[in-house]
């Protein structure tokens, strides 16, 4: 095959958003399971409704579904990217075990159903294909179970993501004039939107304001749609639709515990770093910016542990079970439990860091945004001046 369009088609793959499912088997031939990206239903209307599932030819997964004729296909849910992890083989100390690791139950076909998943729908197979690599696997559904849980976990861009809701119709008569949405980088608003909100709202009461809290590049897909008029968020973007303003400088800070090893320093370099545990806020942005700032200087973090809320790796930071890197100062410098931590300035550059106002080109977009972002410059500028 070209090595090049084998390349450009792995990347092309990468950007298609799918559902994340572990498919999992159980009978003579053993109980396995397998995370997969690739389940779709083939038709609805048969003697039973069937789907096809792709698993790589060399998993124990493959022989065993082949043997066991029977397969259930778990659609996860947006909090199970653990169990995603598990049976990816990501989470190597559980390899040995891991169904004992999650909670499950047998379906009709005997094929295990993960306990929380959106949907299972346990198959009887019908029909195995061996194309290239991947055997593709045909089955008629016999039962399906379906949980409390409505939204899916999904797999995009080399990284999980999260379905966003799409707006309900609002009936209310709004004119352009007085309605503006607005994004943040979701580490951004606890600490900043109350106020800034409160402020914007006594300065303009008859606009209606809407909040939107996402990830750098879920407030860039929301700007390209039309959905939210501007975005405060960290680093930069490349498009010429969307005019990018500085609003504050990077001033990145390592997060420690009072008690951690290098508590006592007025400045760290990441060399300091090297040897010491790190606690990572799992966005897909917020490791391209580690990434990158490591990168540039030889070197790679140790990360210890992971979470995508920023409260939960304050409190493990707090906790003194690592250390983790912020672009700006944090205003609040407690774990979720009070516990105290410090805030130390990081030597190394990190332009990745700055705080950006998105907005429309400048010919394209309402004085509201142009009010809205000049109130967010001076409220950085008031959080500098108060630190």
């Amino acid at each position: 095959m070209d090595a090049d369009l084998r390349s450009r088609f792995l990347e092309g793959m990468s950007r298609v958003a799918s559902a994340v499912t572990v498919v999992t088997t159980d009978g003579d031939a053993g109980r396995f399971g397998v995370t997969v990206s690739s389940m779709t239903s083939v038709s609805a209307d048969t003697t039973r409704p069937s789907l096809l599932i792709s698993v790589h030819h060399l998993s124990p997964a493959c022989e065993a579904i082949r043997n066991n004729r029977r397969f259930c296909a778990n659609v996860l849910s947006g909090n199970q990217s653990f169990v995603s992890d598990l049976f990816s083989g990501r989470l190597k100390h559980l390899n040995e075990d891991r169904f004992g690791a999650i909670g499950w139950h047998p379906g009709a076909t005997g094929a295990p159903i993960i306990d929380g998943a959106v949907v299972a729908l346990d198959c009887e197979l019908k029909t195995a294909l061996l194309w290239g690599t991947h055997f593709i696997f045909i089955g008629e559904v016999e039962q399906i179970e379906l949980s409390a849980q409505r939204s899916p976990l999904v797999y995009a861009n080399r990284g999980y993501r999260r379905a966003i809701p799409i707006a309900p119709e609002d009936h209310q008569r709004h004119s352009p004039g007085n309605q503006l949405r607005v994004g943040f980088f979701i580490t951004l608003g606890p600490e900043l939107v109350p106020a800034l909100f409160a402020d914007f709202a006594s300065r303009k009461p008859s606009v209606d304001l809407r909040l939107l809290e996402a990830d750098h590049d879920d407030l860039v897909e929301q700007m390209r749609a039309g959905n939210i008029e501007t975005a405060i968020t960290f680093g930069s973007v490349e498009d010429p639709d969307i005019a990018v303003e500085p609003i504050c400088p990077p001033d990145p800070h390592v997060l420690v515990s009072v008690d951690h090893p290098l508590a006592g320093k007025s400045s760290l370099r990441l060399a300091d770093l090297a040897e010491q545990p790190m606690i990572l806020l799992d966005h897909p942005s917020v490791r391209r910016a580690n990434a990158a700032l490591f990168d540039r200087h030889g070197s790679k973090p140790i990360v210890r542990l992971q979470s995508p809320s920023f409260a939960m790796v304050r409190g493990m930071v707090a906790q003194g079970l690592g250390y983790s890197i912020v672009p700006q100062e944090p205003q609040t410098k407690t774990g979720p439990d009070g516990k105290a931590m410090l805030a130390i300035p990081l030597e190394e550059e990190f332009p990745e860091g700055a705080v950006i106002a998105l907005a429309q080109q400048a010919d394209r977009r309402g004085p509201l945004v142009e009010d809205f972002v000049a109130r967010c410059r001076t409220h950085f500028t008031a959080r500098i001046r108060a630190g």
